[in-house]
């Protein structure tokens, strides 16, 4: 027993080293970031100095710097009041992006799974592993196609352009399938017996009981959309980048303008960051759902 134990203690310190060794390479980059942010460029790129691990006072210095260098308008306002808001029209343009986006996207992804879960439909495997595959395509291979189809329907340079092509995403189908299939046929049986249509059976009875899950979903989608960046550069305009296509334009021939990437970068991490802190229980919980079965 004493040996049992002696091993148990071993495998729970290593455990408990690998994350923290883990939450330090997650925490560190970070957190340099938003200090590099807060000092003048030749502070952490002047060779043989020693790299400071406390905030600067050149932040706004270095953000006035990048609002000047960036002409980016918010798409939906731009012809409205003909301005440019510089980085912060970036951050206005994925902001609107991905929050319209992962409502559509879970709308779409949630009715796709509860019918794959609780339906029978003629070739309903078969379209259904169809979808799965399409996971493995990269993006690259997809970018002239939707390009040349967006340009026929006119819609280049707008949001819909980036919002449409990744609505039904697959992998959003796959969790919420999984997650469907827990949900009681019998229940479902029994509110038919009251009436209720299967729309009512959707919205009333099977998405109620899948609140973590979406909200595990609503990060995993904010998440692709707001880091998206190849499709966003070929598609959209110059002044009407988001963040990650604006963040490239500080990458220069013949020069980088790293103090002014810092920043940006800091600003980018924040929503993400807030969005993860409010719904970080229901993501592990929902993430956790679909993997149990009865």
């Amino acid at each position: 027993m004493r040996e049992a134990d002696r091993r148990e203690g071993v495998w729970k310190f290593l455990t408990y080293t690998f994350i923290l060794v883990m939450i330090v390479l997650t925490i560190v980059p970070l957190y340099w970031i938003v200090i590099a942010s807060t000092l003048p460029e030749e502070a952490f790129l002047t060779a043989g100095t020693a790299p400071q691990l406390f905030p600067g006072g050149e932040f706004w210095a270095n953000f006035s710097a990048l609002q000047d260098r960036l002409n980016i308008g918010f798409l939906m306002f731009d012809e409205l009041l003909g301005t440019d808001f510089g980085f912060l029209g970036a951050i206005a343009n994925s902001v609107f992006i991905a929050v319209v986006y992962t409502l559509l996207s879970l709308v779409i992804c949630s009715m796709a799974g509860f019918a794959f879960a609780k339906y029978e439909f003629r070739f309903k495997e078969p379209i259904f592993y169809t979808i799965l595959a399409t996971l493995v395509l990269p993006i690259q291979l997809l970018v002239i196609p939707l390009f040349l189809l967006m340009s026929q329907l006119g819609m280049t340079n707008t949001y819909w352009a980036i919002i449409l092509p990744w609505a039904a995403n697959p992998l959003g189908i796959f969790l919420m399938r999984q997650n469907m299939k827990s949900l009681p046929d019998a229940l479902l049986e029994s509110a038919r017996m009251d009436g209720a249509t299967e729309f009512q059976l959707y919205y009333r009875i099977a998405l109620p009981t899948m609140k973590s899950s979406l909200a595990a979903l609503s990060i995993i989608l904010f998440l692709f959309q707001w880091n998206l960046f190849l499709f966003p550069l070929v598609i959209l305009e110059g002044d009407k980048y988001t963040i990650p296509v604006a963040i490239n334009q500080l990458v220069g021939a013949q020069r980088v303008y790293y103090d002014q990437i810092m920043v940006a970068a800091t600003l980018s991490i924040i929503p993400i960051f807030l969005l993860f802190l409010f719904l970080q229980k229901q993501f592990v919980s929902g993430i956790l759902a679909g993997s149990v079965k009865e």
